[in-house]
């Protein structure tokens, strides 16, 4: 249903376009029929037409203003204006306002039907236009949760890449490109050793999430990991702009007042810590370390900045080794990726360079653990017979090594090392794979093969063999078959005892000519023409 207002000084012209209406719309109420601006003004506030057709010349209020002050309040409705005088002054004037059509008394009855038809549709498509982008929204608000807890676990466990956070950064239309950790960790009354006390902080954790995500996005701009335990994880950007004590003032405000609505929840013991504002690119995840830092170092319950710990205090040892990090580190050296390994160590290196604090000696120990788990996964890849991987001695040459720079250089030659080496293995994999493809192919075109039928033959997913052959072939399998059975062709079409419908078949296609047509989009010839070609020459 939609819902109409007229507003008109001459109650004849009220009844006559109520009539109309009611006649020729069973679709539309007539919500109201005033006479004054002033009328119009309070009941489209109230009643909320869709359509309006209003008089410019009326007493007190006239209809441009009227439609002015509707619309500041209520912009969803469309309006017709009536006059009796063609003054160009108000029709323009309409017009800057958006109405949908000026009309000029007398208004016969077929104008005002064709009116109010054009004007339903338009109103039609923009309810429609709506639904869809509530749907969208309402989507996109399931999605966002989702999208924000990979962001914050890229941070977390250190597997970002520069390329994939500034693609988060642009679906959170996140500007500043700088940003700070903030880390909440909820701390149970009870002793962590006693029965059902993990159970019951994480039961309790979770009726508090839901409530501490609403709150601190009412507070500032951010983005909001998931519970993970006892600990929340948030990413607030922010623009230092040169003046680092004011971020952090302003990161305390928005941690306090945070904490201040929790503790209206029931008081619980919350820890609040806050790292160090960086650029989001690349020192993410020492913000994230440091917000830890602050809260273990916290002398009581809570918020603690990183840059309010006494120096004495930030450098005690007390975060556990990061295995989550190892982890990922043998990941991506089973995926070869280089620069991702790179990155990682470092992070691996920094913290043995923290907790031994720069004792050599100390850091070798942790490291030869690392180094024989990365060659080890070379090896499970296949790298043999390999001078590098034969000599025994590279621990020993790790434990010469006494200054902590030549030690970490040392160690990223060998991860560039065991990443080209696992690539290469890798790809002589892949080629050998798709030489098997091209072979099954080339003995196999004549039948009606299917990519399926090729990636059960080397025995990998459909998917993965169709990314593998783009790749090394440059075109996609179909393209490749059809190449194939027209190179047959040509050689079939040199030879007159064929006849072009036999060599139809002959290369695997059931339609002559859909051969042809296909013949004529590879070659740029029709089969006959291309025979007449050749023979001619």
């Amino acid at each position: 249903m939609y819902k109409l207002l007229i507003a008109d000084d001459e109650k004849i012209v009220l009844d006559s376009i109520k009539f109309i209406i009611e006649k020729n719309f069973e679709n539309i109420n007539v919500v109201a029929a005033v006479r004054s601006g002033r009328e119009a003004i309070e009941l489209a506030e109230t009643l909320r037409p869709d359509i309006i057709f209003m008089d410019i010349k009326m007493p007190g209020i006239n209809g441009i203003e009227a439609i002015k002050e509707i619309k500041s309040r209520y912009s969803n409705a469309q309006f017709v204006v009536l006059t009796a005088y063609d003054q160009f002054d108000f029709a323009k004037e309409a017009v800057a306002l958006g109405v949908f059509e000026y009309l000029l008394k007398p208004v016969n009855r077929s104008k005002i039907i064709e009116t109010v038809g054009k004007m339903m549709e338009v109103i039609e498509e923009d309810r429609t236009k709506r639904k869809k982008e509530l749907k969208l929204l309402e989507r996109m608000e399931n999605v966002y949760p989702v999208l924000e807890s990979a962001f914050i676990h890229s941070i977390v466990f250190f597997n970002d890449d520069k390329i994939d956070i500034e693609s988060y950064m642009s679906i959170f239309e996140i500007t500043d490109d700088y940003g700070y950790i903030m880390t909440v960790e909820l701390k149970e009354h009870q002793e962590p050793t006693s029965k059902g006390a993990g159970i019951g902080l994480s039961i309790r954790s979770q009726e508090l999430y839901t409530y501490f995500r609403d709150t601190v996005k009412l507070c500032c701009k951010c983005i909001v990991g998931p519970l993970m335990l006892n600990r929340i994880v948030v990413f607030i950007p922010a623009n230092p702009k040169n003046d680092e004590y004011a971020t952090r003032v302003k990161a305390l405000n928005i941690a306090q007042n945070t904490l201040t609505k929790l503790s209206e929840k029931g008081n619980p013991n919350f820890y609040i810590g806050i790292g160090k504002c960086y650029k989001w690119a690349e020192n993410l995840s020492r913000s994230y370390e440091e917000s830890l830092r602050a809260i273990k170092l916290a002398e009581e319950i809570g918020v603690t900045h990183i840059m309010d710990i006494p120096l004495s205090l930030e450098n005690t040892s007390f975060l556990e080794y990061p295995h989550a990090k190892e982890k990922i580190l043998l990941e991506k050296i089973a995926l070869a990726d280089t620069i991702s390994c790179i990155q990682v160590f470092n992070h691996l290196f920094e913290w043995l360079t923290s907790e031994y604090k720069g004792c050599v000696q100390k850091m070798k120990g942790k490291l030869a653990e690392i180094i024989v788990l990365m060659y080890r996964t070379a090896c499970d890849y296949g790298v043999k017979d390999d001078e590098v991987l034969k000599r025994q001695d590279y621990i020993i040459e790790m434990f010469g090594i006494n200054e902590a720079v030549l030690l970490k250089n040392w160690f990223k030659d060998r991860i560039e090392y065991i990443c080209r080496s696992i690539a290469n293995i890798k790809t002589a994999r892949v080629s050998g794979i798709i030489l098997d493809a091209k072979d099954y192919i080339d003995k196999n075109f004549t039948k009606d093969i299917t990519l399926e039928d090729i990636a059960r033959e080397v025995n990998i997913s459909p998917h993965y063999f169709s990314r593998l052959f783009k790749e090394e072939t440059g075109v996609n399998f179909i393209d490749y078959l059809t190449l194939t059975r027209m190179h047959r062709a040509k050689c079939f079409l040199e030879d007159e005892a064929f006849s072009i419908k036999e060599i139809c078949y002959k290369v695997g296609y059931g339609d002559p000519n859909y051969f042809s047509r296909a013949f004529k989009r590879v070659v740029g010839f029709s089969p006959t023409e291309y025979r007449e070609n050749i023979l001619n020459k």
